[in-house]
């Protein structure tokens, strides 16, 4: 699963896609330095939104994190942010020291945690369609 990370960044809205973990009441992910990690730090206060579709059924559910980001410098969180982060995403990349045209993980040196300050849901439900929910679509 992919998330996407809203910053502001010079005043404008900037929605990036992100790999990320949760640990606890924090969600962790790498990043490389650019307009993302330059917009975050800027201004901390940040919106994560993660989804879930069924190709088969249409059903779908959505998670948004309301947070404030932070760099974490630290080896412990840092070595611990990498090992979640390969646990997760191993079975979908493929060792990311493997020449399969991966970058590898230290091309992305900043390691960011998000508080969850608040986090909201929803889900479709089954049967999405405009027949048997019209105002959904």
């Amino acid at each position: 699963m992919v998330a996407h990370i809203g910053v502001v960044s010079n005043g404008d809205p900037y929605v990036s896609p992100v790999s990320f973990v949760v640990d606890g009441n924090r969600v962790l992910f790498r990043t490389k330095p650019g307009k993302r990690f330059e917009a975050l730090i800027a201004n901390p206060r940040v919106s994560i939104e993660a989804c879930r579709f069924d190709e088969e059924t249409g059903d779908w559910i959505s998670v948004i994190v309301q947070g404030r980001a932070v760099e974490r410098t630290d080896p412990t969180t840092t070595t611990h942010t990498v090992e979640m982060l390969y646990d997760k995403y191993v079975k979908y990349m493929g060792s990311p020291l493997s020449s399969s045209g991966f970058q590898a993980m230290a091309s992305f040196p900043h390691v960011v945690e998000v508080s969850i300050d608040e986090i909201t849901g929803m889900v479709s439900g089954r049967g999405l369609s405009f027949r048997t929910r019209p105002g959904r679509l």
